[in-house]
């Protein structure tokens, strides 16, 4: 049985080489130096290919892993923003209360 995620092999593979190939032909209208282009040729399509392999491996093989207890303890994200937040809060109303002790904030 044919396995539904080959389906998007050719659509990302293309999406990733008319993109590149794009941006080359705009690059070449916009400065008139097509031989530098061309002489690209053989970097760009080795661009295309390990870019567009990533990208099918990414949707072939996408599995994600759970994740270990270390790694939930880690803080990432909004965590690590109300995190920050909280301490800066913290050190801001210390500091005004000392400001305020010694006279400073009259």
């Amino acid at each position: 049985m044919k396995d539904p995620r080959l389906a998007y092999v050719a659509p990302v593979a293309g999406a990733v080489a008319f993109l590149v190939l794009g941006l080359m032909a705009y690059a070449g209208f916009v400065t008139s130096d097509w031989t530098t282009l061309f002489l690209c040729v053989p970097a760009v399509v080795v661009t295309i290919g390990v870019v567009a392999t990533i990208a099918c491996g990414v949707l072939l093989f996408g599995t994600e892993e759970s994740e270990t207890p270390q790694e939930a303890a880690h803080l990432d994200g909004v965590a690590l923003f109300d995190w920050l937040g909280s301490h800066i809060e913290a050190w801001v109303h210390r500091a005004a209360i000392r400001l305020h002790v010694h006279g400073i904030g009259h």
